[in-house]
């Protein structure tokens, strides 16, 4: 039978608002002994365990969290489904089976950091559909943070709390969630790629740098080009900023997932060329935007073979979107955009399009 007295019984006190000192002084032992009980070095005798379950106004066997492997095994069973949902946008599905695991299991952070994750992608693919979605996303989250002690849940929660405050026009909220995230150069990413030695630590670092350029491309693309006052011509050079950095990261164009990333820029370059119905620049920049949709639409396993990654692979099957299909059907939609109407019967521009509808229902090893 597996006893996990520590994690609960902080979660319990923190939960009630209490100090291990008023614990102690309730059963009349010391805080020392508290502290060691949270840090797993000890137990209580077992003539306590009935006076501090009835002190949580919880069972002896919710004290002792027996069953927990249970819960950890139904919850893994859930992440498993789930991945393959979110992997084929399936938002609806994936929203169910975690509303489902929460009516079930509500008290778990692991389920509610899953459920509010599901809300949010749900949230991406169609809008905010009423503010009671985003207050429960923000109930959630800080539920999160006053029950869990698990660093890559509360940086979740942290996460999602800022970027809906952010959209709800919170300024204020959003900075606050903003303050409490880590410092740039001591996430756990950057401390490892520091400490790991040998092969390990060269594809630790592959993966730091590749979630550097990666990130720096899309708040370039994303947050530099959508907050400032920039011309034209600036966008453009922001954009290409975008792709560059991908480009160098990836010379060979093994890009797989990535491929949606530089996709997407080039479709926000072609609007920029399209607005000034400059016809050569936007058809060149739909061109790339289908290429890098196709790349990505084809994307099989196996290792990326650019130098500054060819230590990690690809996962086709452990993709995340936020909608149904493959990349094409999105560059498809950016495709009926009015601003292309100037260009719609070039030849060019129709064999985008012919290429893109081809590979739209391509799953490659999604599935």
């Amino acid at each position: 039978m597996e006893i996990n007295l520590k994690d609960t019984l902080r979660r319990l006190r923190q939960k009630k608002n209490i100090t291990q000192e008023t614990l102690a002084a309730y059963l009349g032992i010391t805080h020392q002994s508290v502290g060691k009980w949270e840090r797993g070095e000890g137990f209580p005798d077992i003539t306590m365990l009935p006076k501090i379950a009835i002190y949580f106004d919880v069972t002896v066997d919710e004290l002792l969290d027996v069953g927990k492997s249970r819960i950890q095994e139904k919850i893994k069973q859930c992440q498993e489904e789930s991945a393959k949902y979110k992997n084929a946008g399936e938002n609806e599905k994936n929203l169910a089976l975690w509303e489902e695991a929460y009516s079930e299991f509500p008290n778990e952070c692991e389920v509610m950091s899953e459920l509010m994750s599901a809300i949010y992608l749900k949230v991406l693919a169609e809008g905010f559909s009423s503010r009671e979605t985003t207050d429960r996303i923000v109930s959630l989250g800080e539920q999160i943070l006053q029950e869990s002690n698990e660093t890559q849940t509360r940086e979740d929660a942290i996460q999602t709390l800022c970027y809906i405050h952010d959209w709800l026009g919170d300024e204020e909220k959003a900075l606050y969630y903003a303050g409490k995230g880590g410092s740039f150069h001591s996430t756990r990413e950057a401390l490892f790629s520091f400490a790991q030695s040998g092969e390990e630590g060269v594809k630790i670092t592959q993966q730091y740098i590749l979630s550097l350029v990666s990130e720096a491309a899309r708040k370039a693309a994303h947050r530099l080009a959508g907050k400032g006052d920039y011309t034209a011509e600036e966008k453009v050079c922001i954009y290409e900023f975008s792709i560059g950095l991908m480009k160098l990261l990836f010379p060979d164009d093994n890009v797989g997932f990535y491929g949606n990333y530089i996709s997407e820029y080039y479709s926000y370059l072609a609007r920029q060329y399209a607005a000034t119905e400059n016809a050569e620049k936007t058809l060149e920049a739909l061109e790339n935007t289908g290429k890098y949709a196709i790349i990505a639409a084809q994307e099989r396993d196996g290792a990326y073979t650019a130098p500054m990654v060819n230590r990690l692979r690809k996962n086709p099957a452990g993709n995340v979107q936020n909608y149904k299909g493959n990349a094409c059907n999105l560059r498809l939609k950016e495709l009926e955009r009015q601003e292309y109407d100037f260009v719609r019967g070039n030849e060019r521009f129709l064999e985008v399009e012919k290429q893109l509808i081809k590979n739209k229902s391509f799953a490659g090893d999604h599935k």
